[in-house]
């Protein structure tokens, strides 16, 4: 019990892991929600956990690190105005859509350990006036004296909607009660710029580092966050470049093994010399254990899928993925992999390089098949709209 009561009132400062959300299509939510959901507009920014107390105040981001807070002196000035509370909110900018809001936030954003000289030129720079950031909350997780994590999100709700500072404002949200009715808005919220929305159980508790039906996000199109894992050199172009392609992997929380997904290049401009920055005196000859290769890069057919080099996924980094679509076929993938089929990506086009997460906070192979059964599930149902 006394367990229970520590863990329903977060200490203050100690960073909480994230409750995510997973997948399902319009039928599914309603049904999981029991007829009532809350779907929020789902911002695109990074999200951050807010923690006040009376005479300090730290803030994470996503993968538990603290806000370089000299970056950040506009959202500094912003959380020393809360009251004492644990919020989770999206750092977000202005902007006529969702793509320029988040372009806004990548501009500000600078990674722990930035240098002395740099940090003079960021501040000279005038970006901090020109582009200001502001919070968007959707979750309270303690407020003053009372912790909230056992509360039904209902109620936590009403607290976050109470929030009237300059700045900082709660999420938009929309009660809906049927499924037509949630299709119709999400389509709405992509004509009119935003991401997408995020659907949540009015009677859920807040689940640290789960992730569950409770929350459910709809978006545009569904990135992949995956795994740097193993390097390609082309002896064709690129030779001026660190690696022209990589080889990316799900997290398989079940086992807590890596599954490969399939070869992305990263010939943009720039991305593969950021990715080799972060990993760069980590890269080796040897297969990492924690991951799981299929049998088949070990034929002399499949020798041209073999990466050159690889590097351990502990110590690499997240690489957002869009994919045309996914597969299930009998390939050279782990993902997933069950009767000689596994799943992959058709085309895949490599995004950026996600600083916010940690290579445990990627997509799972759980997720991977589920979003694979809704992409078979639409092409079902597109299908029979035609008939």
């Amino acid at each position: 019990m006394r367990q229970e009561l520590a863990r329903a009132l977060p200490v203050i400062g100690e960073y909480i892991p994230t409750m995510q959300p997973s997948y399902a299509d319009f039928e599914e939510v309603m049904q999981a929600h029991q007829g009532r959901t809350f779907a929020d507009v789902k911002y695109d920014g990074y999200r951050m956990q807010v923690h006040r107390s009376k005479d300090r105040f730290k803030v994470f981001t996503r993968n538990g690190n603290e806000l370089n807070y000299e970056c950040y002196p506009d959202i500094t000035r912003l959380v020393e105005r809360l009251p004492v509370c644990i919020v989770e909110a999206e750092l977000v900018a202005e902007g006529a859509n969702h793509k320029k809001m988040f372009d806004k936030v990548k501009k500000r954003f600078r990674r722990e350990g930035i240098s002395e000289k740099s940090m003079k030129k960021y501040a000279e720079s005038g970006i901090i006036d020109d582009v200001p950031l502001h919070l968007r909350i959707f979750e309270t997780l303690r407020f003053e004296k009372k912790g909230l994590l056992y509360t039904p999100l209902e109620e936590r709700r009403k607290i976050t909607g109470s929030f009237d500072i300059k700045g900082i404002e709660p999420a938009e949200s929309t009660v809906i009660t049927s499924a037509e009715a949630l299709e119709s808005l999400v389509e709405q919220t992509l004509k009119q710029g935003h991401e997408g929305r995020v659907c949540k159980n009015p009677d859920s508790l807040y689940l640290p580092g789960k992730a569950t039906i409770d929350w459910v996000k709809f978006k545009r199109s569904e990135p992949l966050d995956l795994v740097v894992i193993g390097l390609y050199k082309s002896d064709k172009f690129g030779q001026d470049r660190p690696f022209t392609s990589v080889l990316v992997a799900a997290y398989n929380d079940k086992t807590g093994k890596y599954e490969t997904m399939g070869k992305v290049g990263v010939t943009r401009k720039g991305l593969a010399e950021e990715i080799d920055e972060r990993i760069r005196g980590y890269i080796t000859d040897a297969r990492p254990e924690d991951v799981v290769f299929s049998d088949k890069l070990d034929r002399d057919a499949f020798r041209k899928f073999v990466p050159s080099s690889y590097i351990n996924p502990e110590s690499s980094v997240v690489l957002e993925v869009k994919a045309m679509n996914l597969n299930l076929t009998e390939n050279w993938q782990t993902c997933g992999l069950r009767d000689g089929k596994a799943f992959s990506m058709r085309i895949g086009f490599a995004e950026q390089v996600r600083y916010d997460k940690t290579v445990r906070q990627a997509t799972t192979t759980d997720a991977i098949r589920i979003l694979y059964r809704l992409q078979e599930k639409q092409g079902e149902k597109n299908e029979s709209s035609k008939a």
